[in-house]
């Protein structure tokens, strides 16, 4: 999606200043570490300045407190997504957004962790057996926690802040019947927690309780 917008200076400016900061070399403590990393920990390669400000763009949204957003549809910020249930259990498949627009089975397990997500789950015939209620996972006090016990990202290296992380279900994730407990969540930046659920990485607890990443080959 090309997104094209006309801002007043002022809005201009104050969204400029956020970018800047989440694409700040200041900012990067580890290569391919994050919101908008300066290269690609996969290639090696550097990462171009304007998608890695389409990168910082997607994590300042994906950063914002859907409860503090106005009502939208008697909703708030829901984002309902349609998945059959077995292909998003096991990793593979599409999502389908209200819009008609598709992402991955894997974007979709990511965005459980953060956004309010209404299930529909469907049959064999693609009928909707179930509708279930929104779900919030973390709460602002479990990872304002979090963010006292861990300081940076957890994983192995990486000292991105916790303000700019992002909470994560490390045992077993909500979708599989885990639990919301702060002793097993993890706070990620925003590219860790893309590897985390990314399928080409493996992920290991370490003795200090740091997770560290490893490309399958």
């Amino acid at each position: 999606m090309e997104l094209r917008a006309t801002l007043s200076e002022a809005a201009a400016a104050r969204l400029k200043g956020i970018l800047n900061s989440l694409t700040s070399p200041r900012h990067q403590s580890t290569p391919g570490g994050g919101a908008a990393p300066l290269t690609d920990p996969a290639t090696g390669q550097k990462v171009p300045f304007d998608q890695r400000r389409g990168l910082a763009f997607e994590a300042f949204l994906e950063g914002l407190d859907p409860d503090a957003l106005p009502v939208h549809g008697g909703n708030g910020t829901t984002l309902v997504i349609t998945m059959d249930l077995a292909d998003l259990l096991a990793g593979i498949g599409v999502g389908v957004l209200p819009d008609g627009g598709k992402i991955s089975a894997t974007q979709v397990r990511r965005l459980s962790c953060t956004a309010k997500m209404v299930p529909a789950v469907l049959g064999g015939e693609s009928e909707v057996l179930d509708q279930g209620r929104a779900k919030r996972l973390f709460t602002g006090p479990q990872i304002l926690a979090m963010g006292i016990r861990d300081k940076t990202c957890r994983a192995e290296g990486c000292l991105v802040p916790a303000k700019w992380c992002e909470a994560h279900h490390f045992t077993l994730s909500w979708l599989h019947g885990g639990r919301t407990d702060t002793k097993d969540g993890k706070l990620l930046c925003s590219w860790h927690h893309h590897r985390a659920h990314d399928d080409a990485y493996d992920m290991t607890l370490m003795a200090n309780g740091d997770v560290r990443f490893r490309k399958r080959t």
